[in-house]
């Protein structure tokens, strides 16, 4: 997107940006009258104005802030007369990235990563934590699907007579197309074969026995199992098979706090949680696509909407496809499919990314997302079983399959909107480790339960440590029985590594390194790097490995630790309004239907120091389109280039920002990317207006149609 940052800003926002931040409009406002209280001229121009007529005091006060407000305004821009310089704009490019990440290379120590110590437990993040009452799904459902037969309960059979039901297949098409199939009507205990489908829509009817045979009962429903599959018969690799549990917005640490029985049942089976699994971008695809394909969204073919509003994603890059050729039965399994990790920003697969996939499933039976506004329990449940009690049983089904297999599992609807819901799994989720160790199926299987990233949209991520903690998503291994003794080393090798900075690339080679089809690992090597951006956590990595070496861009490195920047430097007030600019610029292009933001108050500016020491915070308070602008700061001798944050505040809708910039010192520059910005607070319906055409910018865009629900300070 080419566009211009506004040569300067409102003066008072630059007002508020000097003199502290934190305070609203009206605070500052009250300050200004108070400082002119004790000036005599404005004494004088007090009584004046109290000698004309006013029809009530509300016209008195107005006056007096207009007039507060353009000497306010008048005397900023006599002391920050120059206005920021502005350069083209500049699409991010690969190129870009490898340049970025080779200039982090050269700064960075020899030292490695050495990373914040933050206590899970502490009373600054407990207080987030609150009770969630049981999920209670209604009713009985009639039907069970067991692998490919679905067939009427016992329960039910014992109860009715002259059971018929109807079944209906839901078959995919491609990822915004699906149809219903033709009715198939399957009487009393006879099973339904699912064939064409993995997923069914299904009526039944029956009489009761206890109703002296004139009652007739119906219900309807929704259910999915696994049809046959034809799967090549190939030797390659070691045979092990993959399961990945994956959890939305994931903290290393809220998994801790949230599931302490399942975290406690990872460690008793000998689990290896990642200490330093660092996550490469924003968002669930900036953590899902490298782990699937050993790629970022920038190295596949251009699929995103804003960018190829035709062009669907190809499967045939992603590890589902390519595995197929290795002899191996696939499944994705993924719930909300309105917001879908390949949905949302893009446009979605053109065919199957693998032989099980539930999409067409839950846009049936979530009328693209409807139920979700049907009330808690009725959002949480297909039937009688909550959402993700039948994920967890699908993966159960999946993996006592005799075929090679690989399943990532992908959990979002009890952890997206309110991440204290996934407590609600905690026993369901011990319960689905317990059967993968006592049936035996940890004897072949490499079991993953990880996190994408930490909570995105939550009082919790205000804080310094929520920030610290969506950038270290939960990542623990346990490695199967077969490779350990096939390999002695990898798992001390494993262990070691748990301290040392981690990616979903390495996640991505060490999964097919336990396969035996390291050959597929992604070599490629970040320039200047002097190993590969992906590495196998069954071999030993550097401990001195760094953020730019692993191809983790500044803004979400853990490694650095950042220094609070005093409200009266000068680097305070221009960051802020770097960042406030460039946001603003980002919407141009859609200026006809989002407004443009104004800040209101600046929370914190930091700046990156060396990582000599280690992070402590243990009670500490505190997209799409990627773009580049250059705006210029007026500073005095600095280091030749540092990073900053800062934390804004703009309306309307109080939205809170956050983002990195890098500072050169020579050319007085800031660099600000799309990249390395994240909204913190939830955006919910404000940029519905081009949600469907430019869904990159929601997190910055405010529709003009819903100012009136807001009052705009």
């Amino acid at each position: 997107m080419q566009g211009k940052i506004a040569a300067s800003l409102p003066a008072t926002e630059q007002a508020l940006i000097f003199r502290g931040g934190g305070q609203s409009g009206k605070s500052a406002a009250r300050g200004l009258f108070n400082m002119y209280d004790t000036d005599k001229r404005t004494n004088n121009f007090m009584k004046m104005l109290m000698k004309l007529r006013f029809k009530n005091k509300h016209q008195l006060y107005a006056v007096l802030f207009l007039a507060a407000f353009s000497l306010t305004s008048l005397y900023l821009i006599l002391i920050y007369h120059e206005p920021p310089k502005v350069y083209p704009d500049r699409h991010m490019s690969r190129q870009q990235v490898q340049i970025e990440l080779k200039e982090s290379i050269l700064e960075e120590t020899e030292q490695g990563c050495q990373f914040p110590e933050l206590d899970p437990f502490s009373d600054e993040v407990m207080k987030f934590n609150k009770d969630i009452p049981k999920i209670k799904c209604e009713g009985v459902d009639w039907v069970e699907c067991n692998r490919s037969e679905c067939s009427v309960v016992d329960s039910i059979l014992k109860k009715m007579r002259d059971v018929v039901c109807i079944y209906k297949d839901i078959v995919y098409l491609e990822d915004h197309d699906y149809k219903i199939g033709n009715p198939v009507k399957v009487y009393g205990d006879e099973s339904y074969v699912l064939n064409v489908s993995d997923h069914v829509k299904v009526s039944c009817s029956g009489t009761a026995l206890d109703g002296l045979g004139m009652l007739s009962t119906r219900w309807y429903g929704y259910k999915a199992g696994l049809r046959p599959v034809r799967v090549e018969n190939v030797t390659a690799g070691d045979g092990i098979n993959v399961m990945i549990l994956c959890f939305d917005s994931t903290s290393h640490n809220g998994f801790r706090r949230r599931m302490p029985r399942s975290y406690k049942t990872l460690e008793e089976m000998g689990a290896t949680v990642l200490q330093g699994y660092n996550i490469i971008g924003d968002g669930t695809p900036a953590a899902i696509i490298p782990l699937l394909s050993g790629k970022t969204e920038l190295e596949l073919p251009e699929a995103r909407i804003k960018f190829a509003k035709n062009k669907l994603v190809d499967p045939e890059y992603f590890i589902f496809k390519i595995l197929k050729k290795y002899g191996y039965h696939t499944a994705y399994f993924e719930d909300m499919p309105w917001i879908g990790t390949f949905q949302y920003r893009y446009n979605g697969f053109k065919a199957f990314p693998a032989d099980h996939y539930l999409r067409a499933f839950f846009l049936e039976e979530s009328k693209y997302g409807a139920k979700w506004w049907n009330g808690i329990n009725r959002r949480h449940c297909v039937g009688a079983v909550p959402q993700y009690g039948l994920l967890l049983n699908l993966s159960k089904q999946f993996t006592g399959l005799q075929d090679k297999h690989y399943c990532f599992t992908f959990i979002a609807d009890i952890t997206h909107e309110d991440f204290n819901m996934i407590s609600l799994a905690d026993d369901d989720v011990v319960t689905f480790l317990k059967h993968m160790r006592e049936s035996g199926k940890l004897d072949d299987h490499l079991l993953i339960v990880m996190g994408d990233h930490g909570t995105r949209y939550s009082p919790l991520r205000e804080t310094y440590q929520g920030k610290i903690e969506e950038r270290l998503p939960l990542m623990a291994i346990i490695l199967p029985e077969k490779l350990k003794k096939n390999r002695p080393n990898a798992l001390a090798a494993l262990r070691n590594n748990s301290r040392v900075l981690t990616t979903p690339f390495d996640i991505h080679t060490t999964i097919v390194d336990a396969m035996g089809l390291k050959h597929l690992a992604n070599d490629y090597v970040v320039p200047g790097a002097n190993m590969t951006r992906g590495m196998s956590l069954l071999e030993p990595i550097p401990q001195n490995r760094t953020c730019g070496q692993a191809a983790v861009l500044s803004h979400w490195c853990v490694c650095t630790k950042w220094y609070n920047v005093e409200q009266s430097n000068n680097m305070y007030r221009r960051a802020a309004t770097a960042l406030a600019a460039f946001i603003n610029n980002i919407t141009e292009e859609v200026r006809s239907s989002c407004v443009s933001r104004k800040l209101i108050s600046v929370d914190w500016v930091m700046r990156q120091r060396s990582n000599e020491d280690i992070l402590n915070f243990r009670y500490g308070s505190d997209g799409d389109g990627l773009h580049h602008k250059y705006v210029t700061a007026a500073v005095k001798a600095q280091p030749s280039s540092e990073y900053y944050q800062a934390k804004i505040v703009m309306s309307p809708g109080w939205a809170v920002f956050e983002g990195s910039m890098k500072y050169y010192a020579k050319t007085q520059e800031f660099v600000v990317s799309e990249n390395d910005i994240s909204r913190i607070t939830a955006y919910a319906n404000e940029p519905a207006c081009i949600s469907t055409t430019h869904p990159h910018l929601n997190k910055f865009c405010f529709c003009k149609d819903r100012l009136s629900q807001f009052l705009v300070v």
